[in-house]
């Protein structure tokens, strides 16, 4: 575990590493919009197929839920009092959370007609895009600058862990989001175990998923 001394970054030391975690922002932008579509084309006799559909939707909104939890319970608070003058910024940022959470709700609930949850999937991808350009653009510098790569690689291993049983698939969706360079980087500094149930089973299982729910 880091001590408070080890939270900030010194002059000098490395930058921490934000692939990952921006790669997970570029698989968020990607995935709502384009379920939204699925569901346009979906035949509402199809029941296997909207089954399907609600399957990866939900560890898509877990994954975000999860993504959000962990910055403002952990990030936004070493932020605040890292720079305390992004306060306006980050508290911007926790009141879209609630938004989306609120838009979110509503998906998270079943049996719904596919227009409704398809209209709320692009209320939830407009203001998620939103959201992560304000974020991108004014708060991932900040943790670039203030933030010590110890504390957050420390971070990432335990958001890591805590997405359960849902890690193998998102694992594989992680890797197929990035581009090449970034996949190589990812999966270069995976433990070697996740390497290896990539391989022999993570990639196929999400290949499965991915034929089934896009087509």
């Amino acid at each position: 575990m880091t001590t408070p001394t080890q939270t900030r970054r010194r002059p000098g030391d490395p930058a921490p590493d934000l692939v990952t975690f921006l790669v997970f922002h570029t698989g968020l932008r990607r995935e709502f919009g384009r379920l939204a579509e699925v569901l346009d084309r979906c035949d509402p006799r199809d029941e296997r197929r909207r089954a399907v559909v609600d399957e990866h939707l939900a560890l898509l909104l877990r994954a975000l839920h999860h993504h959000h939890t962990e910055e403002d319970e952990a990030i936004w608070p070493l932020l605040r009092g890292l720079v305390p003058e992004a306060r306006t910024v980050l508290d911007r940022l926790e009141t879209d959370h609630q938004e989306m959470d609120t838009v979110i709700g509503r998906l998270s609930g079943g049996g719904r007609p596919a227009r409704e949850v398809a209209a709320d999937l692009r209320s939830l991808d407009r203001l998620l895009n939103t959201h992560l350009d304000l974020e991108e653009s004014e708060v991932v510098p900040l943790i670039r600058e203030h933030v010590s790569a110890a504390w957050w690689e420390e971070s990432g291993k335990k958001v890591t862990k805590s997405h359960g049983r849902d890690l193998p698939m998102l694992a594989a969706w992680l890797l197929d989001v990035a581009t090449p360079a970034d996949r190589d980087h990812i999966f270069g500094s995976a433990p070697a175990i996740m390497r290896v149930l990539y391989r022999l089973s993570w990639r196929r299982a999400y290949e499965r998923r991915v034929s089934q729910v896009y087509g």
